[in-house]
């Protein structure tokens, strides 16, 4: 709620102040894209993954499945204004980010060998803005990046075999919000157009409870003791690399 305030006060200032500054990105239309990395506490997956794990006799045959915590994937967003007074800019923003981890395993039943697969895909919408202030010539610190998030994730199991291939698919069953916060730094590689990006930072995310289109419930793979457990307990570090695009409105 406050992040939300504050990115509405900090729209309505520049509206009042618009003479002091242009639109876009360094007064231009603006657009970006790169690489994002986030860490994450996936409670409920990986107390699956460590009792499939705990069944297993380790040989050629029996693989674990590694646990899951470290997603990575791509950031694209818009900036809808970079505002520049004397010592300082301020950045409304927005963006869509999708990352995902993947892990698989195996075991041998009955003389049949099931390989399985498990691939995590979580994806944000971000509405934000961040405050900076330049350090020396082409070079700026973020000192606050916050943005607002909007968070889905999508867990696929695939379980093959030489008789058949199974495919389930769990979503999160709910809209969950988060945010993060973080500061970073601006290298200007062609002053007012392009520009290279790095922000660390942590979010705050969770996702509760996971089920497919048939309404079979992620917990209903382990012992009702795990009922109150959230699929997703929290974020974590995160850190993104993106390339900053300028164009005239």
């Amino acid at each position: 709620m406050i992040l939300t305030v504050t990115i509405i006060f900090l729209i309505h200032s520049s509206l009042i102040l618009s003479q002091s500054f242009g639109f876009g990105f360094l007064g231009l239309a603006g657009g970006y894209g790169g690489y994002s990395y986030q860490h994450y506490n996936p409670k409920l997956l990986n107390d699956y993954i460590n009792i499939f794990n705990s069944t297993l006799t380790l040989n050629n045959e029996n693989r674990k499945i590694n646990n899951f915590g470290k997603a990575e994937g791509y950031r694209f967003g818009l900036n809808f204004f970079r505002a520049k007074f004397k010592g300082f800019f301020i950045t409304a923003k927005g963006y869509y980010q999708a990352i995902n981890e993947s892990h698989d395993g195996s075991r041998r039943l009955q003389n049949v060998i099931y390989n399985y697969d498990y691939s995590l895909k979580l994806k944000s919408l971000g509405f934000g803005f961040d405050i900076g202030v330049p350090i020396i010539n082409g070079l700026h610190w973020k000192i606050l990046d916050g943005s607002l998030l909007i968070n889905s994730a999508r867990l696929t199991e695939t379980v093959n075999s030489f008789t058949a291939t199974l495919v389930q698919k769990f979503n999160n069953d709910k809209t969950e919000l988060g945010y993060n916060i973080g500061s970073g730094l601006i290298i200007d590689l062609l002053k007012n157009y392009i520009s290279l990006e790095g922000i660390i930072g942590y979010s705050f995310f969770k996702i509760d409870n996971m089920r497919t289109d048939n309404n079979f419930q992620f917990r209903d793979l382990l012992n009702p003791k795990y009922n109150n457990e959230m699929f997703i307990k929290s974020g974590g570090f995160t850190a993104v690399i993106q390339l900053n695009i300028g164009f005239p409105l």
